[in-house]
């Protein structure tokens, strides 16, 4: 085998572990190769070999071709002699998933067991073991109708699941009869069914339509008789498997319910088995997909990137039709909603207090959120706050915290329209995702502050000189290949040499900060700021002609010396030269070192005649 074969194979042994372990029957699983993956104690008795049958090809154990029929008699290794009767075992999409050999001794003297059952006993044998077979659960509950139908020779039957949430019974499958499944919840204290599921006994109701606690439903269908059996495991209930008779005299017999109890309790292993077998799957296609995020994650080095990555993620593990992240800033003592998307569409980020909201509930407190049924009250107990008007209604969320060394940098929340959305496991995987996704964030915002340091200026805050050339060059060759106009300013702070004289640097840098966030507040957000040197400033005005241009300098010159800069000296009054150069890019365009070369020579002029002033380079 290969070493890839355990892990292949734990889904369906973990699902029949526990029908191994229980049946008193001979049963060998096989896997999809014919591997001998599990054994019942009978057939490790019979067998005589213990444990040691597990990974041995079934063929080879009893030495016989590779192509010979399973199903036949064969002689065992103690030589003794079995009959095998094979089962083929398949997922919900028919694919063969593996085999259960189920064993009977046979002698020469003595005939087949098989021969000495009583009929219905051989027929029981072969529903208890058609049923088991499945591990799809809607498959189970349709063959368990059908054949507990025909094995009792009734008219129907219906099988109803329970849901321990909202304590009531739904019919999931019908037969021989007709609008039971989609009628509604069987609540608590409806009907007789709770008379023997309270009591954990099965019952036989002969006439049923004069009976006190008949189901109306029942009774509008002519249903005269009723048979009706819980299917539990012994720590929790599962559901109901009801036959009728539909002609008035049919009776059910003590046999009868002996029988239904039987194909009740091997209904309730089958379940048990299924639901451990998908959970199984759904734990490994869950782990598939987490480890599919961490990659994605890995390759988003860009935050905005990173959350769209996260939404992604949470889509594929989860109803998710509303996806929002938060980020706690600890200085300001605020949630920064950098992510908020829903059914309408993205939301613009948004800030709240602490304080308020329910990532802000979450990352006070700690605490993962799993709310199935969202209501005005619940939401204002932890203070949730809509996004905007329009906002798609909430009907579920799960909310977690995003913790890095124990401490909340933020939270995380996922939310669907529909009411019971999600389980216990859906927020496990939430708060797996959200571990990983920490470290994401945490390398995005350090990848962020490495470009901020390796692009801009750290006084102002502006595009540095190397990289405010970079999109100067981008720009040009966009405005060459598109024959649109592109102009650039030169700004210089006047008598700034004077000014720290007189203040200190450490005023003269507080008043270029303030420079800069008048320049940012004055211009377009494509427009390109940057520091050139000292007290130097550069503004690239993409798709903007010489007059443009000038009515952009003028207003910069007019707001940057219309009030006075507040420093630690009190406030100071500057004023700015600028000097503008432009290039239609029509014919021969300019090189930016061009560009700024005019600028530059426009600049000193206008210092030369005063300074607070500007002046224009001839156009080229």
């Amino acid at each position: 085998m290969s070493s890839e074969h355990p892990q292949s194979t734990a889904p369906i042994l973990q699902a029949w572990s526990a029908f191994l372990e229980q049946t008193s029957d001979a049963v060998v699983l096989l896997d999809a190769q014919g591997v001998i993956i599990g054994a019942s104690t009978p057939a490790r008795l019979m067998l005589n070999r213990g444990a040691e049958v597990r990974g041995v090809p079934f063929h080879a154990f009893v030495k016989c071709a590779r192509d010979h029929p399973l199903a036949d008699s064969y002689c065992l290794p103690n030589g003794r002699s079995a009959r095998v009767r094979r089962t083929m075992l398949s997922d919900a999409d028919q694919r063969p998933l593996g085999q259960l050999l189920l064993f009977t001794p046979v002698t020469p003297e003595t005939p087949p067991a098989e021969e000495r059952l009583d009929p219905r006993e051989l027929q029981l044998r072969e529903v208890t073991l058609t049923i088991s077979s499945a591990l799809d659960i809607d498959t189970i509950l349709d063959r368990v109708v059908q054949l507990s139908v025909d094995l009792i020779g009734a008219d129907a039957g219906a099988l109803s699941l329970y849901d321990p949430e909202r304590d009531c019974m739904w019919i999931e499958h019908e037969i021989g009869i007709s609008g039971l499944v989609g009628s509604g919840p069987l609540l608590r204290d409806t009907g007789a069914v709770w008379e023997f599921l309270d009591g954990d006994k099965s019952v036989l109701l002969n006439d049923y339509i004069n009976h006190p606690r008949a189901i109306p439903l029942l009774v509008e269908r002519n249903v005269h008789a009723v048979a009706a059996v819980p299917i539990r495991t012994p720590h929790k209930l599962l559901g109901a498997l009801g036959i009728y008779h539909l002609q008035p005299g049919r009776r059910f017999t003590r046999r009868d319910q002996h029988l239904l109890e039987t194909v009740a309790h091997q209904t309730a292993v089958a379940l048990e088995n299924a639901r451990l077998y998908q959970t199984a799957l759904k734990e490994a296609e869950r782990r598939a997909l987490l480890y599919r995020a961490s990659l994605e994650f890995g390759q988003a080095l860009e935050l905005d990137a990173l959350y769209r990555a996260i939404h992604r993620a949470a889509a594929r593990l989860m109803p998710c039709d509303t996806c929002v992240i938060g980020l706690f800033d600890a200085e300001r003592q605020e949630v920064e909603y950098v992510y908020q998307v829903d059914a309408v569409g993205v939301w613009p980020p948004g800030r709240l207090p602490l304080q308020r909201g329910l990532l802000g509930f979450i990352i006070r407190t700690g605490v993962s959120l799993r709310i199935t049924g969202c209501d005005p009250e619940i939401e204002q107990w932890f203070g949730a706050e809509p996004f905007g008007e329009g906002e798609q209604p909430t009907g579920s969320l799960l909310a977690v915290a995003l913790c890095a060394g124990g401490q909340p940098i933020g939270a995380l929340s996922v939310q669907a329209e529909a009411s019971n959305a999600y389980t216990s496991a859906d927020l496990d995987a939430l708060e797996m995702l959200a571990a990983t996704a920490v470290i994401a964030i945490q390398n995005a915002r350090l990848f962020g502050r490495v470009q901020q340091l390796a692009t801009l200026d750290p006084l102002t805050g502006v595009a540095n000189r190397r990289h405010f050339l970079e999109l100067a060059h981008c720009e040009m060759e966009r405005a060459k290949r598109y024959h649109h106009p592109l102009s650039l300013l030169m700004i210089d702070v006047d008598h700034f040499k004077q000014f720290n004289d007189t203040y200190g640097h450490l005023v003269g840098d507080q008043a270029l900060r303030a420079i800069a966030a008048r320049l940012r507040d004055n211009l377009r957000e494509n427009d390109v700021i940057g520091r050139f040197g000292g007290e130097e400033f550069l503004v690239l005005l993409p798709e903007t002609g010489l007059e443009q241009a000038l009515h952009v300098a003028e207003r910069l010159r007019a707001a940057i010396g219309a009030q006075p800069v507040p420093t630690d000296e009190g406030e100071v009054s500057v004023s700015v030269s600028i000097g503008v150069a432009s290039c239609e890019c029509a014919g021969q365009p300019l090189l930016v070192e061009q560009l700024l070369k005019r600028a530059d020579d426009a600049l000193y002029v206008a210092k030369r005649r005063g300074r607070n002033q500007i002046q224009v380079a001839p156009l080229h």
